[in-house]
């Protein structure tokens, strides 16, 4: 495969890499945004280079398949909703299902580390300035390929 490169940074949720279907992605692959490469780390008994240490910037699943690119989304988490806001047919909700903390559940999307000048997808910038945020340029390797 080749070497993977942010192509475009959507949104704090999107982003594209210059890779797709011409390079083997399909959608599920798990990719990983890396900084600088680290220095090698060597075995002391052998000498041999174990790999490198590094900066890890993000991480992102394919969702859109191009024939030269892909589109990647930030993971999600779910998150409990606040109770109080459930009044409503809570309790013939919670009848019918077998988890009833199951309404209070859904899955929100976390933001991606990017560089808030670099988001060109027409969304509001991100406020953070930390050294590790994500940039077009930046390598992304295949940590996970989906089955």
């Amino acid at each position: 495969m080749k070497k993977m490169k942010v192509a475009k940074i959507i949104s704090t949720k999107q982003i594209v890499v210059n890779a797709g279907k011409k390079d083997k992605l399909s959608v599920g692959d798990e990719l990983e945004i890396v900084g600088q490469i680290g220095d090698p780390v060597k075995d002391p008994d052998t000498g041999k280079v174990l790999g490198t240490l590094d900066n890890l910037k993000g991480r992102v699943t394919v969702s859109t398949v191009y024939e030269n690119m892909a589109i990647a989304d930030a993971p999600t988490k779910e998150i409990l909703d606040d109770p109080y806001t459930q009044t409503r047919r809570m309790s013939e909700k919670i009848a019918r299902m077998g988890d009833p903390m199951q309404i209070f559940r859904k899955n929100i999307q976390e933001d991606l580390n990017v560089d808030p000048d670099e988001i060109t997808g027409g969304l509001p910038a991100a406020t953070n300035d930390y050294d590790n945020q994500i940039h077009v340029g930046d390598t992304v390797i295949l940590a996970h390929k989906a089955d």
